[in-house]
């Protein structure tokens, strides 16, 4: 079975076609009217209730806002933020909805949006002790969570399919080649500059939310080989042999 299969076979991947969406109207509207962006971006003490969720939504900052002589341009924070997120949600998040559908999903989302509503309300009040204001931006909490079962199901395809089969597939290099340097950051507290240990800790709520997902879930996932492993074993059967 071929990775690209999973992704061209049959069901729409309704929840990260709709996280693609919104992350990008988000920005959007934030860049061309710059006075919504606090309103969207998770600011402790919160000021509207819908910065618990909406933040996830905003990638970058407007130019507007940077500080001067800052060594990154609006352009560049935006479009590094908002690509490099959706870099991770698409080929991860598409390839986990294609196997757990839609549903776990969504309980895969609400998990992780709710223990990072929390630890960013306990890392609020600790930085704003000294003054500082606290506020965080962002869908890579979301988006790293979704990598742990992406990788398990690669794990459960070669499993199932051949290990051999699985690395002569481009698509297993090319998730690879996002998957190392996603951990990479995870474990890095600073980012050119524009990331911290908040940003850290979130990542790596975000793998070791993802991990506990699969343990959790590892039926789901190895029901969706086992199925098809059926339909192909059938398909072999149900094949005129010549001799």
């Amino acid at each position: 079975m071929k990775i690209r299969n999973i992704y061209l076979g049959k069901g729409i991947p309704f929840f990260c076609i709709a996280m693609t969406v919104l992350c990008i109207a988000v920005t959007l509207i934030s860049q061309l009217i710059p006075s919504t962006y606090m309103a969207f971006r998770f600011v402790y003490p919160m000021k509207y209730p819908w910065q618990a969720v909406s933040y996830i939504f905003l990638q970058g900052i407007p130019g507007e806002l940077l500080p001067a002589n800052y060594p990154y341009s609006s352009m560049q924070l935006t479009i590094g933020h908002l690509g490099y997120n959706l870099l991770l949600v698409i080929p991860f998040g598409v390839l986990a909805e294609k196997i757990i559908g839609t549903k776990k999903m969504l309980i895969l989302f609400g998990t992780t949006c709710i223990l990072d509503l929390i630890a960013n309300l306990i890392m609020g009040a600790i930085y704003t002790k000294d003054g500082d204001m606290f506020s965080v931006a962002g869908a890579s909490g979301i988006a790293f969570a979704f990598m742990p079962v992406g990788m398990y199901a690669l794990f459960l395809l070669g499993k199932n399919f051949g290990f051999g089969k699985l690395f002569k597939q481009v698509s297993f290099y090319v998730l690879m080649g996002m998957a190392i340097p996603t951990a990479i950051i995870s474990l890095t507290p600073r980012i050119g500059d524009v990331a911290g240990v908040p940003s850290m800790v979130i990542h790596l709520m975000g793998l070791i939310i993802g991990s506990v997902f699969v343990v959790v879930f590892r039926k789901s996932l190895q029901g969706f080989f086992d199925k098809e492993k059926a339909l192909k074993n059938a398909e072999f059967v149900n094949t005129p042999q010549t001799v």
